[in-house]
């Protein structure tokens, strides 16, 4: 007979919310130590943020994996195998000599990490039910990006005083202590009518991406996510290369981001059942592509400072917390025995777009806002369009 799925409680959301802080520890934990190993290996800006975008490129990839093994193998081992790849990768990297080895630990590192937030997800459809899921999602996200919050803060100050092979060792700790929590709190969960072994793979993706609905609701939190990504990617550069502040400094300012994106997410989930998802997902994009322009301040003549980079991202990072939990699940519920599936490529359309267009902040980087202005603008335009196209009638 198969496990029932754990009931519904504080702790078993608590676990939850544990396994998708790997994302943040692999992701935002970096951000601050991009300046410091592009100067401890000597090395060109976009060489030093490859440790960064290749490994999101890798969490990209994993995300599919992490999906359909899901649906296929259940949760929990797929869950203890990523975790157990986070923690070597992150091993690897905190002793890399080379650019080339920590490169490579980063990767696995990345791939490791894509299983937290595909599986998080995954496990609160399947214990709060389709009902439930966009209100749990928003919830989960509040919680969430408490770690994008305080990761870059700590990860700063690690770097100013340990150094930033220290930024790898943390997250290798954390990811043999979620195992356990894996193990002994959250356990199985698919449910029984879940696809077993013999789903197929190819099926299930041609499925989900022929639904015209399903790709638009994908594409507007991938855009909107690369909003964010590559606003901080260039961020991170102006704060420690041109305006000379110290990488504390920047994690104390990269808040704002997080703050406003639990407040987005916060109102979501109270607004949800009360307000359409459409409305939620159009106003909140709205607001994400109005905060994207306002970060084009220093270009047009405005003096460059720490509050004009990062007010704007804390005011699109808003519109992001109300639209993308509503987005996030209509495509998780287009076919429910595919959750998993869906959850994954969701998921790999945000780490894929993020990867590309950080990578495209650093590579054309000059010293000058420019740059990261251009594509943050046209990363938030991208998504107020799918949103648009995601909630209009669908044509007979």
């Amino acid at each position: 007979m198969a496990r029932r799925p754990p009931e519904p409680g504080a702790v078993l959301f608590a676990a939850l919310v544990g396994v998708t802080l790997i994302g943040p520890l692999s992701v935002h934990l970096f951000f601050p130590a991009v300046p410091f190993v592009r100067r401890a290996f000597a090395v060109e800006a976009g060489a030093a943020q490859l440790a960064f975008s290749l490994s999101m490129l890798a969490m990209a990839a994993g995300t599919l994996v992490y999906g359909t093994l899901a649906d296929r193998i259940g949760r929990l081992p797929t869950l203890i195998g990523g975790l157990a790849l986070f923690s070597g990768g992150a091993a690897i990297g905190a002793a890399a000599p080379t650019i080339e080895l920590l490169i490579g630990g980063r990767i696995l590192q990345g791939l490791g990490a894509a299983c937290g937030v595909v599986l998080a997800r995954t496990m609160v459809s399947d214990v709060y039910g389709k009902d439930r899921l966009p209100q749990m999602i928003a919830y989960l996200t509040t919680a969430y990006v408490l770690g994008p919050m305080i990761a870059p803060v700590i990860g700063g100050g690690l770097a100013d005083t340990l150094g930033w092979q220290s930024i790898m060792v943390v997250p290798a700790a954390f990811g043999l202590a979620t195992i356990l929590l894996a193990v002994f709190v959250i356990g199985e969960t698919r449910p029984r009518a879940a696809p077993g072994p013999g789903a197929g793979l190819a099926q299930g993706y041609a499925r989900l991406l022929g639904l015209r609905r399903f790709v638009f609701h994908m594409a507007n939190p991938a855009f909107g996510s690369a909003t964010f990504m590559s606003a901080n990617a260039g961020a991170a550069y102006l704060m420690v290369e041109v305006l000379e502040r110290p990488a504390t400094e920047y994690g104390l300012w990269f808040t704002l981001g997080p703050v406003g994106f639990m407040l987005g997410n916060f109102l979501s989930g109270r607004a949800s059942g009360r307000l359409s998802a459409a409305f939620l997902i159009v106003s909140g994009t709205g607001l994400t592509f109005a905060g994207a322009l306002a970060l084009a301040a220093p270009v047009v003549g405005l003096a460059l400072s720490p509050a004009a980079l990062f007010v704007p991202i804390g005011i699109f990072s808003v519109g992001q917390g109300l639209s993308m939990p509503q987005a996030q699940a209509a495509a998780m519920s287009a076919v429910p025995e595919l959750t998993g599936t869906a959850s994954g490529i969701v998921v790999f359309a945000q780490f894929l777009m993020s990867a590309l267009l950080t990578q495209t902040v650093a590579v054309f980087y000059d010293g000058t806002p420019l740059p990261m202005v251009l594509t943050v603008v046209g990363a938030a335009a991208a998504s107020l369009l799918f949103g648009v196209l995601s909630v209009l009638p669908a044509r007979r």
